[in-house]
């Protein structure tokens, strides 16, 4: 899987650096950024499989999880001109 590490601010309790494993990680907050993730990249690495999955009469989860305003639903759900999984 993928690691996410949570570093810590001068104003943080925590001080040393957090990691979180994830079976995909994706970073989506500036598209000029060298690691951003688009839509069609989510789409590439979830969404394909898990909707040929649910195409073929599996049940299918796709949990997303992350802070309020990350983005969330808008990976599952996208926009008109920038379609989500669903």
């Amino acid at each position: 899987g993928n690691t996410c590490w949570l570093l810590p601010s001068d104003k943080d309790e925590h001080k040393e650096k957090r990691d979180f494993r994830f079976d995909n990680c994706y970073w989506s907050h500036n598209r000029s950024h060298p690691n951003y993730a688009s839509q069609d990249t989510v789409f590439e690495d979830i969404g394909k499989l898990a909707l040929n999955n649910a195409f073929s009469g599996y049940n299918v989860c796709v949990f997303a999880y992350g802070q309020t305003g990350a983005g969330k639903s808008y990976s599952m759900v996208g926009s008109p001109d920038d379609k989500g999984i669903v």
